[in-house]
C-alpha cells in the first residue's frame, strides 16, 4: 500500500466525500487531483474508466478503485 493515497474528485460528487471521509477515518494521507479544477488531467484516469469521465477514482499504490460500490459522478 502506498503511503499517500491519489484521489481524483468533481465538484460536487458526493461518493467522493464519502471516500475522503473513509480515509480521513483510517488517518491515510491523500493528494486530490479535482477534475473540474484541472480539466487537463482527465487523461490520466480516462484508462481506468474504460474511457468515462467518472469519479472518485483513487489510486493506492498498484490498486485503483473506481466509484463507491461501483457507483460515481459521471462529468
Amino acid at each position: 500500500m502506498a503511503d499517500k493515497v491519489l484521489v481524483y474528485s468533481t465538484i460536487g460528487c458526493g461518493y467522493t466525500d464519502i471516500v475522503k471521509a473513509e480515509l480521513d477515518k483510517e488517518g491515510r494521507a491523500y493528494e486530490e487531483v479535482n477534475l473540474s479544477l484541472h480539466p487537463d488531467r482527465w487523461p490520466e484516469i480516462l484508462p481506468h474508466t474504460d474511457g468515462v469521465r467518472l469519479t472518485p477514482v483513487v489510486i493506492d499504490g498498484e490498486e485503483v478503485t473506481v466509484g463507491v460500490n461501483g457507483i460515481g459522478c459521471v462529468s
